[in-house]
């Protein structure tokens, strides 16, 4: 076997998840909450409880450290109103995020929240939202108070 026998390409190394630029960072958060929010449709539909669940790191008595999976309660983004429709409303870093100047987003059913998640995923990672989730970020450092 010589070097003539290998295929060569000019492919990068992908970027981790911590050197990602903001934009990135931001888009795969909201992804990943749109993969939850999925789940907890199903659940929904299902009539079932989750089964999210977290893995989490605590100290012994000793110092020694346990590694333990919990359930996860993570906030629906979807509910239903007086009039038995489905509200859907995107939630980015804990607060509802404004598309088109509005928070919330009719669905109708449950299969309507469904479509709404498809669209808004697609949209995500296109790079439909990105303004909308950055100026929400901007906002939100701007209202953090420094501890004294």
């Amino acid at each position: 076997m010589s070097l003539s026998d290998l295929h060569f390409t000019n492919e990068k190394r992908p970027t981790p998840a911590f050197r990602a630029n903001p934009t990135e960072k931001a888009r795969a958060a909201v992804l990943a909450n749109i993969q939850v929010q999925r789940t907890l449709l199903n659940a929904e539909r299902d009539g079932v409880p989750h089964n999210i669940t977290k893995t989490i790191k605590t100290l012994d008595e000793d110092g020694n450290t346990i590694t333990s999976t919990v359930n996860r309660k993570p906030r629906q983004w979807f509910w239903k109103n007086h009039q038995g429709k489905f509200i859907v409303e995107v939630l980015f870093g804990g607060q509802p995020i404004a598309i088109n100047g509005k928070t919330a987003i009719e669905a109708g059913d449950l299969a309507g929240v469904e479509k709404v998640l498809n669209i808004l995923a697609e949209a995500t990672a296109a790079g439909e939202l990105d303004k909308v989730l950055l100026d929400s970020k901007s906002k939100r450092k701007a209202g953090r108070k420094k501890a004294a």
